[in-house]
């Protein structure tokens, strides 16, 4: 049950094992590195600026970018074309130049260290995949110079991650993020609810299955709604949100929630919401504003 509701749920055509035809003109790379986390090689796409190779020894701010459920390390240049989007940006002078970094996961990993411990993905980016970045290229490695963001289930684990992690990021963006503020309320119903309970389950052991009282701890210490009510511990990171107000899912509900918790905190941050539906096809539309609040961020504005 659990396998073919995952596959209904945000699906964006591609899982891990589907290669993407490369768009004209990407020069992004696609390779691989060994995780000893997760005991085998896990792919990465790697977005490098066109004067990386001549600039000697010149380091660059760096954007780790999260991947959405039933998708992979490409999607970020395939559907989304935002490497085409930056070069131009780039030429422009609209946007200055930094690295990409965009890891895959599994596609239903939720970015989140399973609560039994056999699946310790959010580890492998924090532990594993951004120090290997870092050591491996030109990063300026720094809290105001690395950011970190993502689309729908990317979302969710960029804003979870960057909230549970804030002396590690500058700023966080999620476009579509996956907000789910209320299993009882949500305005994702019937069917679609079911496969969000049966995902949740084997993730965070919550206790949907079972039909009794359901444990929440690991899932709140993990839920940006809940970790965004203690804006205190944020050191001032950036954030950045949108989403579609046709969101199908509706995860408009959840952004709001957390538009509602950072305003009455007096927290500065941007929140939007634009016509539009779940997906790239809605996301591609306001990339270039989530990449120019990234750029503001590295430079202290």
């Amino acid at each position: 049950m659990l396998a073919s509701g995952v596959v209904g749920l945000l699906a964006q055509r591609g899982g891990p094992q589907f290669r993407d035809v490369i768009p004209a003109g990407s020069r992004v790379q696609y390779k691989t590195y060994q995780s000893a986390l997760m005991n085998r090689e896990l792919r990465y796409g790697l977005y490098l600026p066109s004067s990386y190779e001549t600039s000697g020894t010149r380091k660059y701010p760096v954007l780790y970018f999260l991947h959405g459920l039933n998708e992979n390390e490409m999607r970020w240049s395939t559907r989304g074309e935002t490497d085409l989007l930056l070069d131009k940006l780039i030429a422009a002078k609209g946007i200055g130049e930094f690295i990409v970094a965009i890891p895959m996961s599994s596609t239903t990993s939720f970015y989140t260290n399973t609560r039994s411990g056999n699946a310790p993905w959010e580890d492998a980016v924090v532990k594993e995949f951004i120090p290997m970045i870092e050591s491996t290229y030109r990063v300026n490695a720094t809290r105001a110079t690395r950011g970190i963001s993502g689309i729908s289930m990317g979302g969710y684990g960029a804003l979870k991650i960057a909230m549970k992690h804030p002396e590690m990021f500058g700023s966080v963006s999620a476009h579509s993020a996956a907000l789910v503020p209320d299993f009882n309320s949500t305005t994702v119903t019937g069917r679609r609810l079911d496969q969000f309970k049966s995902l949740f389950d084997s993730i965070f052991g919550i206790g949907f299955a079972g039909g009794g009282q359901l444990d929440l701890t690991y899932w709140n210490a993990n839920n940006p709604l809940e970790l965004a009510k203690d804006t205190a511990k944020f050191q001032g990171m950036k954030i950045y949100v949108d989403c579609g107000t046709e969101d199908e899912y509706g995860f408009y509900a959840g952004q709001q929630v957390l538009d509602d918790l950072l305003t009455k905190a007096k927290y500065p941050h941007t929140a939007a919401l634009h016509p539009g539906v779940h997906g790239w096809d809605y996301a591609k539309q306001h990339t270039q504003q989530s990449l120019l609040f990234h750029w503001n961020a590295f430079n202290g504005k």
